[in-house]
């Protein structure tokens, strides 16, 4: 559905009224949900979960554990941020604070440790390359065609969501070194938060950081002991950095194709929950596939109303 049909059905949901209408008459308000977000402004941020009241925020583990108990969370949300990109969590978590909005900050640590997440570098390759025809790197010596950049850039996005970091380094760093000045133009990517910052921010019991694994590879590419390292890695380097218990882990990309059954298993013994980007409420979910619902810059109030209407 595109941007124009989006907003043209969304409209009715810039009433506040047919909003809260839509959610008693749906019986909606007893299921609680969790927000996704990436990197957004904080004026869009703050417009975003201020459009949804009377529900309410509330912290991220709390809600988990009234879900495990069975106890209401009727009217209520937890807010989520990925990725740790240092002015995204710095600039929202001002507004958490005004606002007093617990909020959680799912890091992934060897970003936070220099290495930058794969899609910055796709990001980065997609704005640096030339405008012209590629080839794949080989793979078991098979050869591929010359593809254009804009395809190029698809497959990209497409492989990291399934591959695992092997393939993922080799693809990148391949189309990396195809870029003049490299190092400098690094620089310009985005920076993580850094790990004392981190400490400061955690000393506000508002905020959590939680574990978004240490690489950000899609773990339904991983072998059982490559997802143990990317859990436990995380999870030791978050709490030795915040003295706090690290409860909850998310997985990187979050849609079904980059999670599998092993991945889930394994989270169940690390952590309390864990959540994906496959959008619901907190209904029948599995505490270690908890849904969440997505927002991004783009999204008008009236289309935040409604994802979270028809979640």
């Amino acid at each position: 559905m595109n941007k124009t049909i989006k907003n043209l059905f969304s409209f009715p949901y810039n009433s506040n009224l047919i909003f809260q209408f839509t959610e008693k008459f749906l019986n909606k308000t007893s299921g609680g949900y969790i927000l996704s977000f990436h990197e957004v402004s904080p004026e869009i941020f703050e417009s975003h979960v201020k459009s949804l009241a009377p529900s309410k925020p509330i912290p991220l583990e709390e809600m988990t554990q009234r879900y495990r108990l069975g106890k209401s969370i009727k009217d209520c949300f937890a807010i989520t941020f990925d990725d740790g990109v240092r002015n995204t969590v710095l600039r929202n978590w001002e507004v958490c604070q005004k606002n007093n909005w617990p909020v959680t900050f799912y890091l992934p640590t060897n970003y936070i440790n220099g290495d930058n997440l794969p899609y910055q570098k796709i990001q980065l390759i997609e704005k640096m390359l030339n405008n012209k025809f590629y080839t794949l790197p080989q793979i078991d010596n098979k050869n591929s065609n010359k593809i254009s950049k804009k395809k190029l850039i698809g497959e990209l996005y497409k492989m990291i969501y399934v591959s695992n970091k092997s393939k993922v380094n080799l693809y990148l760093n391949h189309f990396i070194k195809e870029i003049v000045d490299y190092e400098k133009v690094k620089k310009n990517m985005p920076e993580a938060i850094s790990w004392n910052e981190i400490r400061e921010v955690s000393k506000n019991q508002l905020s959590s950081f939680q574990s978004h694994s240490a690489s950000h590879t899609a773990v339904s590419a991983l072998s059982e002991e490559e997802i143990k390292n990317e859990m436990v890695e995380s999870k030791d380097a978050i709490e030795e950095c915040t003295g706090k218990k690290v409860s909850s882990f998310c997985y990187p990309y979050g849609a079904a194709k980059s999670i599998n059954r092993l991945s889930i298993e394994l989270a169940s013994k690390y952590f309390d929950s864990a959540t994906t980007l496959i959008r619901g409420r907190l209904k029948k979910s599995d505490l270690y596939y908890l849904p969440r619902i997505d927002f991004y810059e783009e999204n008008k109030t009236s289309l935040v109303r409604l994802k979270v209407a028809l979640s």
